[in-house]
């Protein structure tokens, strides 16, 4: 009885570990293959699991699009979220999660997730819905709390919170890099650099109280 018990819970244990494996094979899957040309199958033949199993983890293919969605986008989310937490300075803050933003959008992964989820969102729209409040509305309201906390301590002026987010999100990321970025093109480590470097300048000319 006492053995039964602990290989019990060893498969309780292990659980998470099969569950992260079918989610990181499904990952693999849609970024090599696309949406449609992957199944529930070839899923579980990368992660070394029964479909069966698959199956008491997720309910199909768009939950699996729906966790890789949270698991791209909440690894963004916590790095800047760190950085907005930070005592240092705005003029080395921000520069910081400008650069983060950069090095996330134009990462392979993001960019064949992004082109899934255009596609996928005729079919249903919730996929859009959820990537969208996951990812940009979910940054934008870190931002602005953020910003909002700099204004409180007297070193920006006073504005509305979540458009101050948006002007600093549109000079850090901007719809040229963001259509780059769904046609798949890319650009130099040196030119993302200036760009980091021109939207901070141009955000704090905007918004900073000089002495």
């Amino acid at each position: 009885m006492k053995s039964k018990r602990k290989l019990a819970g060893e498969t309780t244990e292990a659980l998470p570990a099969r569950r992260e494996r079918i989610l990181n094979a499904a990952t693999e899957c849609f970024l090599e293959l696309g949406f449609e040309r992957t199944t529930t199958a070839e899923i579980a033949r990368r992660a070394r699991v029964s479909k069966r199993e698959l199956y008491t983890h997720f309910e199909g293919k768009r939950d699996l699009l729906s966790a890789a969605i949270f698991n791209l986008q909440n690894e963004v989310n916590i790095n800047l979220i760190g950085l907005w937490s930070s005592q240092r300075d705005l003029e080395e803050v921000l520069p910081k999660a400008a650069k983060i933003l950069h090095n996330f959008i134009l990462s392979e992964q993001f960019g064949k997730l992004l082109r899934i989820v255009a596609a996928e969102s005729y079919h249903n729209s919730h996929i859009a819905e959820q990537f969208y409040e996951m990812g940009p509305n979910s940054g934008r309201k870190a931002t602005a709390k953020y910003l909002k906390y700099q204004m409180e301590q007297g070193r920006l002026r006073q504005a509305d919170p979540l458009l101050a987010a948006d002007d600093f999100l549109d000079l850090a990321v901007g719809a040229q890099l963001m259509t780059a970025v769904i046609l798949g093109q890319t650009r130099d480590e040196p030119r993302r650099r200036n760009r980091d470097k021109h939207a901070v300048e141009i955000f704090l000319k905007n918004y900073a109280i000089t002495d």
